[in-house]
């Protein structure tokens, strides 16, 4: 079952849909930039209210992973490199190098 996390933006602030401050930004590109770093994908914009004029609100969703597949995410080390036999070039190769298990 997938399970997602909700927040949105409010000028440089970063808010739960509850209410509550996960991180304040000094500008407001910092905390577009964080939330694209931390995969938080756009999903609405609410626009300023014509009455009182103000900043638009724009909500954000990431899905929440199991803590299984956050294990196997954060055992990956790195991927193995290999030196192809005819060159002295690094190749990469698709095996992934794991600590742990």
């Amino acid at each position: 079952m997938v399970h997602w996390e909700h927040c949105y933006l409010l000028g440089s602030m970063v808010f739960t849909v509850a209410g509550d401050v996960i991180r304040d930004f000094d500008e407001a590109y910092e905390a577009w930039h964080w939330l694209e770093r931390e995969g938080w994908g756009l999903v609405a914009i609410e626009p300023p209210d014509p009455i009182r004029p103000g900043v638009c609100k724009y909500y954000f969703k990431r899905q929440r992973l199991s803590l299984d597949v956050m294990a196997d995410r954060y055992l990956v080390t790195g991927k193995q490199r290999a030196v192809s036999p005819d060159t002295s070039e690094h190749q990469t190769s698709t095996n992934y190098v794991r600590r742990g298990r």
